[in-house]
Formats: structure tokens, sequence, C-alpha cells
């Protein structure tokens, strides 16, 4: 017997961390040397060698090294962020577009700065388009900028273009 009625499969058009085409692009493998779960989409800074965490108030746009990449392959507790887990290995975009989740609206072309916020433990690792002072306060990451016009927290492309 054929199946009955639809099947509606209804996806979003992109995700949070999400690569946004198939242009050139760079990852690299980081470990999340933080002490809670890296949401994907949001930008990640040094920590020694190996690893990477979300910004403080005191990182510089030297410390950035990219964007935690969406990945499917991991099992989650239903009280954890969906992202890269304490003490794993995750993959960070360096180079190329990605989408993320834009703070305030963006325009397409405008500078990108990555959220290091006042030490509140808040928005830190989100994206804007402004210094920000405060929680909100940002670092202007060079050579990146936005590629795609998106309201406040709604999902925006970045391209990259740093290295790693």
């Amino acid at each position: 017997m054929s199946v009955q009625g639809g099947n509606a499969i209804n996806h979003l058009p992109a995700y949070a961390g999400m690569p946004a085409d198939g242009e050139i692009y760079n990852h690299v493998s980081k470990l999340n040397a933080g002490p809670a779960n890296i949401p994907y989409g949001y930008g990640v800074v040094s920590s020694g060698d190996d690893g990477a965490v979300l910004p403080t108030s005191t990182s510089t746009a030297a410390n950035f090294i990219g964007v935690a990449v969406r990945e499917l392959n991991r099992a989650y507790a239903d009280n954890e962020t969906f992202g890269a887990p304490v003490d794993r290995d995750m993959t960070v975009r360096t180079a190329g577009p990605i989408w993320v989740t834009a703070r305030v609206a963006v325009t397409k072309d405008q500078p990108v700065y990555l959220v290091i916020g006042d030490g509140t433990g808040t928005n830190q690792g989100q994206f804007s388009n402004v210094a920000g002072t405060g929680p909100t306060a940002a670092v202007l990451i060079p050579n990146a900028k936005w590629v795609s016009s998106a309201g406040a927290g709604a999902l925006a492309k970045i391209s990259l273009v740093i290295g790693g």
C-alpha cells in the first residue's frame, strides 16, 4: 500500500553555525577548554595551544579563532546547551562564509564585531556590527564582514578571512 497523505518536512533555511555554501573555507579542530558547552554559531578565542573558549572581557581581536561549526554527531542531555561539549573536540571555521545569529540588525557589507562583554557572562561569542558597551562590548574582527542582512536575533551570513 502506498503512503497516504503527505509527509511535510519543513526545514529552516539555515541554522547557527552552519557553513553557508561551498566557497573555499578552512576548518581547524580545537578542544573546548571552557566551563560550559559552546553554542554552535558563536565566536571563540584561543585558550592555550589546542583549546578554544568563549571570549571574556579581556579578549582581543588577535585572540579570535573563528566560529563553532554546527555538528550533529553528539548526544546531549535535556538541560545541555546544543553546542561543543566541555573537554571535547570541536570544529571551528576560520575562513569562509558561515551562518550566525545577528545580535542587532545588520546590513550586508558592514564590519563584524565579536561580543566580548563586560565579565557578566552574558552575550560573549555573539556577533554584532557595532562596538557596543557593557554587556555588549565588542571588538572589531579584521577582514570579516556581514554578507547578508538580517534583523536582530535573525540568521545572517558572515565571511571570515582570518586564517587559523
